[in-house]
């Protein structure tokens, strides 16, 4: 989805926000819940639970880019094989929706993310 290249934690957020506005059909319940934040983007707070705990096990690398200010989670090997099987149980319409998004973020600049409303993009 995102490829080597990876995502910075605002670029996940973001993504995962609009598959659920979007898609939240395709997802279900008990996917990811947003909430506004002092008038940035929404955000959820448990997405970051979850990628401290994929860091833990090894299933994503966070490694700090200087030249972004930011840090990057990519796939370990170890976690694209578990993707690679995740992706083959997911809905073709949440995965298509997932993609357009990642797409549509990887566009847009940080400040962008923050402070543009996500909701304007229409994926899918």
């Amino acid at each position: 989805m995102s490829g080597k290249a990876g995502l910075s934690p605002v670029q996940l957020q973001r993504s995962l926000f609009l598959v659920t506005q979007k898609r939240g059909e395709q997802v279900g319940s008990g996917f990811y819940e947003f909430e506004e934040t002092h008038g940035s983007a929404p955000m959820s707070p448990t997405l970051y639970e979850d990628i401290d705990a994929l860091v833990a096990t090894a299933y994503v690398e966070k490694a700090w880019t200087p030249k972004l200010s930011a840090s990057i989670l990519r796939l370990s090997d170890t976690g694209w094989a578990l993707a690679e099987d995740l992706r083959r149980k997911v809905k073709n319409d949440a995965l298509s929706g997932l993609e357009d998004a990642v797409a549509w973020v990887k566009e847009q600049s940080y400040l962008e993310l923050m402070h543009k409303t996500s909701t304007i993009r229409v994926i899918g």
